[in-house]
């Protein structure tokens, strides 16, 4: 018992005499110890210098700080008009904070609680929380050229699956791909020519019979509206 408290104590004070040379490296060190302890970060309350230019102190929470508000609890199911999210947030406490030195611009650990009122994920589950979930540059290129084929999404993941050994080794959710492919034909139609877009369009339709696209651009051949679907 005695031994466990040690090795708690020298933990605990190995972290709260980090420093860090950025807000973004302390985000990082919390988010890969929450990593291993099983739960997910969320970067919560900031302070900013006087002359509002720089951030000055960080407040890194769990991501199951705080409470859903009371007007969604209260409000009657009558009146819902979609099922009410599952309550994800108990009022934990457990907090990671950092300022910054205005001197040296290093970071310090500022306050440190470790204690959480929710039991913690397994080490093979927690990859899958919100703050742990990330699809890298190489992993985006894959995507984007599996899905130009019209390769499905959940095959597009049991690909990377196989490729990473491992759900638990992707760093995504199939929704993750639904969402990142949603957003990069967005950002594709926002940033890109007409032409280009139309032309990728009419290449899709030549591999794909059923595939089946709409466009319409203005007097100056800017792209107004894309509409498009797949087999």
């Amino acid at each position: 018992m005695a031994d466990v408290s040690a090795e708690c104590m020298a933990e605990y004070d190995g972290i709260v005499s980090r420093m860090f040379d950025s807000e973004e490296e302390g985000f990082e060190f919390y988010n890969k110890y929450a990593l291993e302890k099983g739960f997910s970060v969320r970067k919560g309350y900031v302070e900013w210098d006087e002359a509002n230019e720089k951030i000055i102190l960080r407040k890194l929470v769990c991501s199951r700080e705080g409470c859903r508000e009371e007007k969604h609890m209260k409000r009657k199911r009558e009146d819902r008009k979609r099922k009410p999210r599952n309550i994800t947030r108990v009022g934990c406490k457990a907090k990671f904070v950092i300022a910054r030195v205005v001197k040296t611009g290093r970071w310090f650990v500022k306050d440190f609680i470790d204690e959480h009122n929710h039991p913690l994920a397994p080490r093979d589950l927690s990859c899958f929380l919100r703050s742990h979930r990330r699809i890298s540059d190489e992993k985006k290129a894959d995507i984007i050229e599996m899905e130009s084929v019209g390769i499905k999404k959940h095959k597009i993941m049991d690909v990377l699956c196989m490729q990473y050994g491992g759900y638990d080794h992707v760093g995504c959710t199939t929704g993750d791909i639904y969402n990142f492919c949603h957003r990069y034909k967005q950002e594709t139609v926002a940033a890109g020519d007409a032409q280009t877009v139309i032309r990728h369009m009419m290449a899709r339709q030549e591999r794909d019979p059923d595939y089946f696209f709409k466009y319409l651009v203005d007097k100056a051949g800017h792209l107004k509206g894309l509409f498009w679907s797949d087999t």
